[in-house]
């Protein structure tokens, strides 16, 4: 799995996630979003959340800049990307606070990352995640446990993860569901262009890149 993804040129995929917070009398609430991703490395991105509450925004990488835009709000804002994929990718999760859990999923550094995070692994068993038959692997890190279900075949791309957060209080999860992977997309670079509303307004990006 981490071979073809890290090795991979180009990929799409859409899944279906969920994170839970917590809430300030120590309830889990599930927050609920759909993602439409396409990958085009070593520096093109483009990235489509829906969430559950109604709201929308797509982040594009065209090489240059980090394109935001937020359709409930109409706005869009823009800054110089930092480098290829990973270091942007890097950089919104740490100025801007976008979720990692899948960051560790788009690096061309896959295989390492996890030989290195992952303290210890073994085979659960087969499973069956929406028609397709899957390996099940339990891995531990210092601070995570992670489950993956991992395709049976020539095609071997993960179906579903699951990651608990150990060291948080209430130790809160999240989950990507998988449908659809292509490992082969048809991409240019009208792909990775954002075309903002007419009336949207621009403001100024949350941080700038140092």
């Amino acid at each position: 799995m981490t071979d073809i993804i890290s090795a991979a040129p180009a990929f799409t995929f859409v899944s279906d996630t969920g994170n839970e917070v917590g809430t300030t009398n120590g309830q889990l609430i599930e927050l609920g979003s759909h993602f439409t991703v396409a990958i085009q490395r070593p520096s093109k991105a483009i990235g489509r959340i829906d969430s559950g509450n109604g709201d929308s925004s797509t982040t594009v990488l065209d090489g240059e800049a980090i394109w935001v835009n937020g359709a409930k709000e109409n706005m869009y804002g823009t800054t110089r990307q930092p480098g290829d994929i990973d270091a942007s990718l890097d950089f919104l999760a740490e100025q801007l606070g976008v979720p990692r859990q899948l960051r560790d999923f788009f690096s061309k550094e896959l295989t390492a990352s996890l030989g290195s995070a992952m303290k210890s692994g073994y085979h659960v068993g087969e499973a069956m995640i929406s028609g397709v038959l899957c390996d099940h692997l339990g891995l531990r890190s210092e601070t995570e446990d992670v489950q993956v279900w991992i395709a049976r075949g020539d095609k071997p791309v993960p179906r579903r993860i699951m990651i608990t957060h150990r060291d948080l209080e209430g130790q809160p999860q999240f989950w990507a569901q998988f449908i659809e992977w292509i490992l082969s997309p048809e991409l240019s670079d009208t792909t990775f262009t954002l075309s903002p509303p007419a009336d949207a307004t621009r403001v100024q990006f949350f941080v700038d890149v140092p």
